[in-house]
């Protein structure tokens, strides 16, 4: 099977070597062919653009997608977030590939550099309440999902697994998130 993993820096593997990035990982430890479209800094409105020009022409059996991080962070909402999401799910049933929503950890902190363009505690709340959102999403309306945030909290959520920024996965976060997906392929008939 071909997944594309479409989404912003915590799927490109910000900061950390290429073969140490989840995906990477995911493609020596798994039978099927996954494909890094991880663009860092992209929005929700970039990967919906990217998804009918970059990633469905591509013929994927499935798409992972994981994205909203960078919305919140802009503009302190989810709102964009949540219409591209929906319109990516629309997108992927009419090309008949499976959409798999990707939970991406709250955020905790940003770099010290954002810290003068946005409100980190607004950012965090706003972090915090779409990770709810989404998991009431896929529960209402059954996806394929994998919940990384709940994956880190479950081992800790120390700054162990993160860069300095204390927003990116560093490489044991990159393994963590490759076990979270592993963990879920049968589940999604993979």
């Amino acid at each position: 099977m071909k997944i594309v993993c479409l989404g912003d820096s915590l799927t490109a593997g910000y900061k950390v070597r290429p073969e140490s990035a989840w995906v990477s990982i995911l493609n020596r430890e798994t039978p099927h062919t996954w494909i890094n479209c991880g663009i860092s800094g992209d929005t929700s409105v970039g990967m919906l653009v990217r998804l009918q020009t970059q990633v469905l022409p591509q013929k994927p059996d499935a798409v992972l997608w994981m994205g909203g991080s960078n919305d919140v962070i802009i503009t302190n909402s989810s709102d964009s977030a949540k219409n591209s999401l929906m319109a990516m799910i629309h997108q992927c049933g009419q090309w008949g590939v499976t959409p798999i929503i990707g939970i991406p950890t709250a955020i905790r902190s940003v770099p010290d550099r954002w810290v003068k363009v946005c409100d980190l505690p607004k950012v965090c709340d706003g972090s915090a309440d779409y990770v709810r959102w989404l998991r009431n999403f896929v529960v209402g309306i059954p996806q394929c999902y994998v919940d990384f945030d709940a994956t880190f909290r479950a081992v800790g959520n120390g700054p162990e697994l993160y860069l300095e920024d204390g927003l990116h996965p560093n490489e044991i976060g990159q393994r963590i998130m490759a076990n979270a997906v592993m963990a879920r392929l049968s589940e999604w008939g993979l």
